[in-house]
Formats: structure tokens, C-alpha cells, sequence
């Protein structure tokens, strides 16, 4: 039986208490440590109690200091975060952050302002998160320094080796000294940029601006390279061996690596026995090895338009973990049964030896399986058409799976992913939305089943992992989707203050014949939180899940190769690590996710403005999909690409932001809101700034569903 919520506070003193230390103090049985941990996060989320760093918890008002990342403000102040459930932090004024700089990991002492907010002194630096920056070189008779564009940073740095760098350059520098030296911060030029601003340059401006591990050091490529190569007798001997189960990869026709291949096969009885396999990353990452460090401060592989800025070296994540055809490789494999009504069970988890016997693309597999609007069609590969019993079988068991989800309730939204298409001199040839198929769904299906699976274990075995979790979405966001439906002229009957993920697809379901049913999905997945990494079980929103974790990709994210160390050690019967570390591994593991994503959205932008700026003058069509003080944004009905119509250049008033949203004419009332529908010219494109202004042609009508 749990304690009250009044019981569990009063165990708890002013020093903060270990998670495992509250389940020994409160006798809390295994059965309800899942229980436990939700009733306990209800308290932080109500501001009851307070979770630190560490999975620790105490009473609120006794925190005195905080460990987190301190976020700076062009305003010169800056922000770190009191706990991994509170958004907002603890305000820390310039004068108070020492030698801190924007990004990097620290911990302040806490205290009262008076002023009804938080505020901090940084005590001590615990992490650098700035390696690498941009700004604009300057040389005079006294000095050589560098000026961050990035106002975030220090406003200077010395720079001890130019590395060819003229007064008035544009260079990319690392530091090679912080502001806690003696002699004050440093770096060394390692780029100069030019200014024709062409679309690999710029891509290297901005990685090299937001710090990404561009070249692995050598001894990260010496241990990669030392890697040995083939199956050892040794290794075989131990693991299963899946080598005669006809497993095939299916993957985007640019994939360079396959981190996993699938297998399904009817049962006598009814529904299917399934296989996930998984590279086994780990037999060549070993802890605390110089492959191991360097993939740990990267955390993940960063996915750009002209290249891949890989979590592990080229030997491994291209060669021997790729689960490449007719090669045999090492694997994590979890088998399970998928019943007719598409529950999961009798699990199965083993450190194996696969082959993966066919390579398939999504497309090839929907055309053999008439997923693209046709008929099923004959491969032209003996081989692939040998295969299709396996395909056939992993649609009709995920389509089972996917049928189960939707009756416990998960959030679908169809938003089109934007795409940047290159030529072959790589430049960009457009930018539209990238297709999207049931083979695609497939295949995702099959990898949310196992990473279902491998959650369960961990929460019905009462340990801690890296879990996936995803919170509601906060009340606010809610809020603002119900005034922005309502501008829109759509009924908010069904949407709640206190939504599920069943409710928010229903709703958005109920509107599938309004033409603005595309904005609509684009406002719900604006409403999301975001989901985070954490040791603690919590569910995840999004997938409706009571338990999820991220298993299936170790070549390209640190918490999957985590998430392998832990299973293997469970398979062992060795002990986990601590909460503790696993905690400290998961807000690592976000940070670096937050970067990665940073820069992808960041380039994505960039080629969206190159490749408008040889449009410069054109017209096109588009919708309202935001505003904000300085205009509204459009996106075109053509390409994937937003712009920005400025406050200034809405003519013929003075027009002002409402709380709602939209902009309204003093004078004319005349409004430019959101859905509103506009025929714009380009007006003119800065690639350094990644922005595309718009000028308004014409309004235009509602287009028909």
C-alpha cells in the first residue's frame, strides 16, 4: 500500500533524499515502485516537492544550490534549471555568472531576491559547453581577437593563432583557453570563411558556430580502426545463432547504415512471432574507452542536408555495425508474439549472430506490396521476391499493432516532413514535403513494439533505465490551441483542458474536411512538450504509452547504446548502475539532442533561404501558419519553405499583435491571421540570417478541402 502524499513529504528532510532511498525508508514493495515513482512526480509537478540532479528529492524552499545548464540572454542575464521538471530557472544576472559562459554546465548558489523571482550565483563550472565558435576576426598594432556572432558569448576572445585570418574575416575558432585562466579566454582560427555564402560553407558556419564534433580525435579513430572484424568462434558460441532466419532491413534509398532488420512469421494458432535485431554497438563501444567518450559527448548523429556528422566512426556505424546483406554481424535481438488483436507478449531478449538476407528500400517494399496507390508488384530480384512471405507477414502483424494503439490511444498527427532535394552539383533543387508510405509505418511499428518491450522489462523488473518520456501537454499550450481553433471558425467540442492523446486525435480526426486541416495538425504538435531522457518510468504522451525507451538505434543515439549495456547486464545478472548516474547520463543525453536538433532545423533553414533566393521577385501562394511582434509567418503551398511578412510591410495602417494573435489595423480593423490565406512576392533573401521576407500581393479565398 502507498503512503499519502502527506506521508511521503514528512519522510523526506531538508537534505535531498535518493529515489531508492524514499523506496528502502517508505518499505515500498516492488510491485509498486512504478505507483511510487508516478505519485511522486505528481508532487513535483505540483510544486510539493522538489526533484535535483541526481534522481533526489527533498521538500520545496530547502534547495540552496542547483546543478544545470546556464542559458544566457542577449540581455545580459541568464537562466539554469532548477530540476528537469520546471521549465522556467533560476535567474543569474551577468555580474553573478563568473567565468561562466552561455551553454556550459554549472552549479549556483540559490537565494532570495526579493524581487518575486529566484536568483543564483555560479559557484563553479562544471562542464564547458562551448568548444568551437564564429565571429569576425579583428587585428590592430596592440591585439588579434574575435568577436562571436553569437551575442549570447563574451564579446571578445584573444586569438593566439590566426591561421591566415586578415582583419574583417569571417572565422571559425576553438578554444584553447576559458575565462578562468590566469591570462583570460582564448582560441585558435581552424576556418576562414569567404563570403559567397555557398551552401557548404554556410552549413560549416553554423556547425562550427553551435560547437559539433566535426573530426573524430586519433585515438578515436585508432580504436575504430583496431576493431577486429568477422565473427570470433568464441563469441558465436555464446550467442544465438539467427543466421539461417531470413531477417531483412528495410531503409531510406540514401542509407548508408542499417542499425536493424526485421522478421515475422504467421503462427499455427493465429497472429506472428517477430523479430527485431539490432546492431550490437556495444561489443565494440566498451565503456569508458576513447570510442565510448567521444560517442557520449557527442550523443547523437546530427542528420544535415549535404552530409552526416556521425556519433562513431565510419568504421563502425558504415561497416561492422551495419547490419549490411549477406554479411553476418553481431546483434541485440528481441523476439516477441504479435496476437490477432495485436497484444505484445512471450518476450525474448539475446545477445545474437544475424544475417540479414536482403537490403529492401520503402519504396521497393511498397511497391511489392501495393502500398503506393497501386497493385502489388513482382520484384525483378529473385531474391527480394523470395522474401516477400517475410514483408507480408511484418505488414499484417504491424497493422495489427498499429490497430491496438489506436484502441488504447495515441496521438496521430499528419504533419509532412520537409525535404531538401540536391543536384548533382549539390545544389538545392527544391524543398517539398518527402513522401511518406505504410511501408515507412511498417517499419516504425515493428521498432515502438520492441522499444515497448525492453520498457516493460525494466518497469516490471522495478530498475531504472533510460526511459523516453513525454509529458501532457501543459495547460497553456492548450489554452492557446483553444483561442486559435476558435479565430479559425472551428468548434472546440472535444478538446479538453485535461487532454489524452485519444481526445486530441478524435478531435483533429472530426476536422479532416476543413481546408485548414493542415494547420490544424501543425497547432497540435505545437501544444506538445517535449519529450526528455530520464531513469525515472513516467509515460510518454505522444505514443500513449505507459513505459517507452529508445532501443533501436545505437549507431547513431548514446541512450540506445546505453539502454544495450543495461539489457546485457540484466541477460548477466549483474547489477545496473545507480540512479544517479543514469540521471546524469539523461540530461547529458538531452542537451546534446537539443544541439542536434538546434542545427538541423538551423541548416534546414538556411537551404529553404538558398534555395529562394534565386526566386527572388517570384509570386506564390500560402497560408498564415504564426505571427509574432515583428510579422507573420507563411508557408507556400508549392515548396516547403516559410517566410515573413513584416509589421512593416503591411501597408495602408498601423497594425498591432493581439493577444490572440493576429495583427489588427488601427484604423481599417483589416486583420492578417492566422489561416488567412495570401498570394506574396519574395522580396528579398539573407542567407547569413537565414530569412526570407515576403511582401503581400493579394489576400486570397479559403482553398476548397
Amino acid at each position: 500500500m502507498l503512503p499519502s502524499d502527506d506521508e511521503l513529504i514528512a519522510a523526506m528532510s531538508t537534505s535531498p533524499v535518493p529515489f531508492r532511498g524514499l523506496l528502502k525508508s517508505m518499505s515500498i514493495p516492488a510491485s509498486e515502485r512504478a505507483a511510487f515513482r508516478a505519485q511522486l512526480r505528481a508532487l513535483v509537478t505540483a510544486g510539493r516537492v522538489e526533484r535535483l540532479k541526481g534522481n533526489r528529492y527533498q521538500r520545496p524552499g530547502a534547495l540552496d544550490r542547483v546543478t544545470g545548464t546556464l542559458t544566457m540572454t542577449t540581455r545580459g542575464f541568464g537562466f539554469v534549471n532548477a530540476s528537469a521538471d520546471k521549465s522556467e530557472g533560476v535567474w543569474v544576472d551577468r555580474a553573478n555568472t563568473g567565468t561562466a559562459m552561455h551553454r556550459d554546465i554549472v552549479t549556483v548558489r540559490v537565494q532570495s531576491s526579493g524581487r518575486g523571482r529566484t536568483e543564483g550565483i555560479v559557484e563553479e563550472v562544471i562542464e564547458r559547453g562551448t568548444n568551437t565558435l564564429v565571429g569576425t576576426f579583428r587585428e590592430s598594432a596592440n591585439s588579434r581577437l574575435v568577436h562571436p556572432q553569437d551575442a549570447r558569448l563574451p564579446e571578445h576572445i584573444a586569438v593566439e593563432r590566426r591561421g591566415g585570418a586578415r582583419d574583417g574575416d569571417t572565422v571559425a575558432v576553438e578554444m584553447t583557453r576559458y575565462p578562468d585562466h590566469p591570462n583570460g579566454a582564448a582560441a585558435r582560427v581552424i576556418r576562414v570563411f569567404g563570403a559567397d555564402g555557398e551552401a557548404a560553407q554556410e552549413t560549416e558556419l553554423i556547425i562550427y558556430d553551435l560547437g559539433l564534433r566535426l573530426r573524430f580525435p586519433a585515438d578515436v579513430t585508432s580504436d575504430a580502426d583496431a576493431a577486429p572484424g568477422g565473427i570470433s568462434m568464441s563469441e558465436l558460441a555464446r550467442r544465438s545463432d539467427l543466421r539461417a532466419r531470413p531477417l531483412v532491413t528495410v531503409d531510406p534509398e540514401s542509407a548508408r547504415d542499417f542499425d536493424d532488420a526485421v522478421h515475422a512469421e504467421p503462427l499455427p494458432k493465429g497472429g506472428w512471432r517477430m523479430t527485431v535485431a539490432i546492431a550490437d554497438v556495444s561489443h565494440f563501444v566498451t565503456l569508458g574507452s576513447p570510442l565510448d567518450r567521444e560517442a557520449r559527448a557527442r550523443g547523437t548523429s546530427v542528420y544535415l542536408p549535404d552530409r552526416v556528422i556521425p556519433m562513431l566512426p565510419e568504421r563502425l556505424s558504415s561497416d561492422l555495425c551495419s547490419l549490411r546483406p549477406e554479411e553476418d554481424r553481431y546483434a541485440m535481438a528481441v523476439e516477441f508474439d504479435v496476437t490477432p488483436d495485436g497484444e505484445l507478449t512471450r518476450p525474448k531478449f539475446s545477445e545474437a549472430v544475424i544475417r540479414s538476407h536482403a537490403r529492401f528500400t520503402y519504396d521497393r517494399a511498397a511497391d511489392m506490396m501495393g502500398m503506393r496507390g497501386g497493385e502489388p508488384m513482382t520484384d525483378d530480384s529473385p531474391q527480394h521476391e523470395g522474401l516477400r512471405p517475410v514483408l507480408e507477414a511484418v505488414r499484417d502483424a504491424t497493422r495489427a499493432r498499429r490497430a491496438k494503439r489506436k484502441r488504447r490511444g495515441y496521438l496521430l498527427i499528419e504533419v509532412a516532413e520537409p525535404r531538401v532535394f540536391l543536384d548533382a552539383d549539390g545544389q538545392v533543387d527544391d524543398v517539398r514535403s518527402s513522401e511518406r508510405h505504410e511501408a515507412h509505418m511498417m517499419i516504425e511499428e515493428a521498432m515502438l513494439a520492441a522499444n515497448e518491450i525492453v520498457a516493460q522489462h525494466f518497469v516490471d523488473a522495478g530498475l531504472p533505465s533510460m526511459f523516453r518520456v513525454h509529458d501532457s501537454p501543459p495547460p497553456d499550450n492548450i489554452d492557446r490551441l483553444m483561442l486559435q481553433a476558435d479565430a479559425l471558425g472551428v468548434s472546440t467540442k472535444g478538446l479538453s483542458k485535461k487532454p489524452t492523446p485519444e481526445r486530441l486525435s478524435k478531435w483533429l480526426k472530426s476536422q479532416r474536411d476543413h481546408p485548414m486541416y493542415p494547420l490544424l495538425s501543425l497547432m497540435i504538435l505545437r501544444t506538445m512538450a517535449k519529450a526528455t531522457y530520464d531513469a525515472e518510468v513516467a509515460p510518454h504522451f505522444g505514443l500513449g504509452a505507459p513505459a517507452y525507451l529508445h532501443f533501436t538505434s545505437p549507431i547513431r543515439r548514446y541512450p540506445d547504446l546505453e539502454v544495450h549495456r543495461l539489457v546485457k547486464r540484466i541477460l548477466a545478472g549483474k547489477p545496473l548502475e545507480d540512479d544517479a548516474a543514469l540521471d546524469a547520463l539523461a540530461e547529458q543525453s538531452g542537451r546534446r539532442e537539443r544541439v542536434a536538433v538546434d542545427a538541423e532545423r538551423t541548416v534546414l533553414d538556411l537551404y529553404k533561404a538558398l534555395f529562394m533566393r534565386e526566386r527572388v521577385g517570384e509570386e506564390f501562394d500560402g497560408t498564415i501558419i504564426g505571427a509574432a511582434q515583428p510579422g507573420v509567418f507563411v508557408k507556400l503551398d508549392e515548396h516547403a519553405v516559410e517566410g515573413m511578412v513584416s509589421v512593416e510591410a503591411m501597408q495602408g495602417d498601423y497594425f498591432e499583435l493581439t493577444p490572440r494573435g493576429d495583427f489588427i489595423g488601427r484604423r481599417t480593423h483589416e486583420r492578417y491571421g492566422l489561416g488567412d490565406r495570401l498570394r506574396i512576392k519574395i522580396e528579398s533573401v539573407d542567407i547569413r540570417r537565414r530569412r526570407v521576407e515576403f511582401t503581400v500581393v493579394k489576400r486570397l479565398a479559403l482553398r476548397d478541402a
